[in-house]
């Protein structure tokens, strides 16, 4: 019967792998981020992105919800624009406001309303039952004496009121169906496409290619190969591809792409596993049958048969006759014959490449 071989290696601990997790995230997103810088540039150059970027720009600036900075190509709305330009003087500010939301609301120049209902809708959000209000319930306008809303509170108190009322018109300006299309446009394009992309290149170099290309034994991410961490199966040998491959599969797929879609929810629970099981196991884990183990005073072994050989190496390296010893400053060599080692021990020694030390008798006897 053969006789098994024992190789001790103790579990993960959750120090090592907590640390070596928030390393690998790091560097994957630094990596990521420049992953999406270049499929920003891209896709920011792509026809059917321009297309909808200057259809929403058109909207908006036309709205007067918004103004267009063409200096620094963003769009700004106009309370945070009037904030700026006229932060000394709030009179000036309530009127820019006031012309922009009776521009938007009454003249209606992207057509987000019907039959002229925009200037009820903003009448209602000044004076009635759905008016916005104050911290305290009171009113900022009332009604005068030919039935049209007027403020009651003076020009610094009334700013607060065109804040509130800018995000109610924004939910008015999404009855442009054009200005919709090209939002979603807009929004699945960094949501769907770009950011997933980034992410997902970013986590295929460091758990993928790195311990492919670069750590296979024990298949080690940089974090892992930091902190002395590496892959078994339950044969104390090091995955081979196949099942590391199937592991990676269950990591990108589930735990990182359906977390993206679900809120962190196969992430939460992977993490949660890890810490509960006795043997450490995370979710790709105990699918593949792969355990994370500290390698710090192990190594780790392709296959039994590379352990055995390397521990015959070791055998033989240790059985290897001294051929010199270090005495001071000068190497001195040790005596030609050893007592209880022969010739013929040292030509069977693989490791002894030296043969001035070796000396064989002549024919008649006597040494050459």
């Amino acid at each position: 019967m053969e006789k098994p071989i024992n190789l001790e290696y103790f579990k993960a601990p959750m120090t090592k792998r907590t640390f070596a997790f928030f390393f690998d995230f790091i560097c994957m997103a630094i990596v990521a981020l420049g992953f999406f810088a270049a499929g920003r540039t891209i896709v920011e150059n792509s026809g059917f992105y321009r297309d909808a970027f200057d259809t929403y720009v058109r909207i908006s600036r036309d709205s007067a919800l918004y103004t267009y900075e063409e200096t620094e190509d963003y769009l700004v709305t106009v309370t945070d624009y009037a904030k700026v330009t006229y932060a000394e003087d709030s009179s000036q500010r309530v009127a820019y406001l006031e012309d922009r939301f009776r521009t938007f609301y009454v003249t209606d120049p992207v057509s987000c309303f019907q039959n002229g209902e925009g200037a009820e809708i903003y009448a209602s959000q000044k004076v009635g039952e759905s008016a916005i209000k104050q911290g305290d319930g009171s009113l900022y306008f009332a009604l005068n004496a030919e039935r049209n809303p007027e403020p009651i509170v003076d020009d610094p108190t009334l700013c607060a009121f065109y804040d509130e009322a800018m995000t109610k018109a924004l939910v008015y300006l999404s009855n442009n169906e054009a200005y919709v299309s090209a939002t979603r446009t807009l929004n699945r394009t960094y949501n769907v496409v770009i950011i997933p992309i980034s992410i997902a290149l970013s986590f295929v170099v460091f758990e993928f290619l790195f311990p492919l290309i670069f750590f296979r034994r024990g298949y080690q991410t940089l974090g892992m190969r930091t902190f002395h961490l590496g892959l078994l199966t339950a044969g104390a040998v090091s995955p081979r591809f196949p099942r590391f491959l199937a592991r990676f599969a269950w990591m990108l797929i589930v735990e990182v792409l359906a977390s993206l879609v679900t809120f962190g929810i196969p992430l939460f629970f992977n993490i949660g596993m890890a810490f509960i099981r006795k043997d450490g196991q995370a979710l790709h884990d105990y699918m593949t049958g792969v355990y994370m183990v500290d390698c710090a005073d192990q190594s780790i072994y392709r296959s039994k048969e590379e352990y055995l050989l390397m521990q015959a190496k070791a055998e033989a390296t240790q059985a290897r006759p001294y051929l010199s010893t270090w005495k001071g400053d000068h190497l001195d060599p040790v005596p030609k014959k050893q007592e209880g080692s022969s010739i013929e021990d040292a030509r069977k020694n693989p490791y002894n490449q030296t043969e001035y030390d070796i000396e064989e008798p002549g024919q008649d006897g006597n040494s050459h």
